[in-house]
């Protein structure tokens, strides 16, 4: 039988008259961040169309649509006006020194002269907006303890689409599948590729402090970034793990492919390599084993995020 190991409850999921919950996020600092939307517009943050047999999200919103962050800590919770945005299946971060940065996973180009920048970087005082180019076919993105921005790309950033890669279009922005922006906007590093290890979809991204970590297809290795860039790799025999947790000597990732909702894997990081992984089961506060919600890795904490409760379990 798999040893268990059981979240801690932190807090209850806030809510906002007149507004919807549209996405939840973990900050550096470990702050809980609730990004909402006004509930008459809500619905436009996911529009999709039809595009012969396929569906594809939009990358911007037709109208666009009034927002609020709720910012939680330990000892406080903070209701933050944001302006107006088009941005659709928004994810959202802070910067160390206060600012938001609000970013549309897709984004479209269509001449030189005419594409979406699909990041917003908010002052909260004034609520004024900066629009950045970051990237499309953003799968995650996490701001360090220096104000960088580490985005992580799935397969349509890397290899193009709405225009990105295409006969006409330039490369795709993420065509590394991981890159580092500065906290004005500007890429200053990505992911170098080589022989043994390239991204075609970057399933998980942690950044904890200055440091970044990745777990990626198609070999599905678990790759350490150093805040001056210096790369360390593990070879897990785990494969479609979309959430883990890292501290320096240990390393929990989330299910694998078609396992259960309470199914993790926990292993022990050395120089020489990765430890074999044991699978562990995840409990919830009240011992029941988990059973659905969203999972995020930040540092060395797993959080769980459902409808109702955030939860939270750490390595040592």
């Amino acid at each position: 039988m798999a040893v268990s190991i059981q979240f801690r409850e932190l807090c209850a999921i806030p809510t906002v008259p007149g507004f919807s919950l549209v996405r939840s996020a973990v900050a550096n600092d470990g702050s809980l961040l609730f990004l909402f939307a006004e509930t008459a517009t809500a619905e436009s943050l996911a529009a999709t169309y039809k595009r012969g047999i396929g569906v594809f999200p939009r990358t911007r919103t037709e109208i666009a649509t009034g927002l609020c962050l709720v910012r939680m800590t330990s000892m406080a919770s903070h209701t933050i006006e944001l302006p107006e945005l088009d941005l659709t299946f928004p994810q959202v971060d802070v910067f160390p020194d206060g600012r938001i940065l609000v970013a549309g996973p897709r984004c479209a180009w269509r001449s030189n002269d005419d594409f979406d920048l699909n990041g917003a970087i908010i002052l909260p005082e004034t609520g004024a907006a900066t629009r950045i180019l970051l990237g499309d076919g953003i799968s995650s993105m996490q701001i360090d303890s220096l104000g960088r921005i580490w985005v992580g790309y799935f397969d349509e950033g890397v290899f193009g689409n709405f225009g990105w890669g295409g006969r006409d279009g330039p490369p795709p922005v993420g065509c590394s599948g991981l890159a580092c922006f500065s906290a004005s906007g500007e890429k200053i590093w990505e992911f170098p590729g080589n022989p043994i290890y390239a991204i075609s979809d970057c399933y998980a991204l942690n950044v904890s402090g200055t440091d970044a970590a990745i777990f990626f297809y198609t070999d599905f290795p678990l790759c350490r970034i150093s805040g001056n860039f210096e790369l360390t790799y593990w070879k897990p025999k785990l494969a479609g793990c979309n959430a883990f947790a890292i501290s320096e000597t240990e390393v929990l990732f989330s299910g694998q492919y078609n396992d259960p909702a309470d199914a993790a894997y926990v292993g022990r990081l050395a120089s020489g390599g990765l430890g074999e992984t044991k699978r562990v089961r995840l409990l919830m506060p009240d011992g029941s084993g988990r059973s659905g919600g969203q999972l995020l890795g930040r540092g060395n904490s797993l959080y769980h995020f459902d409808a109702e409760k955030v939860c939270r379990l750490s390595l040592d």
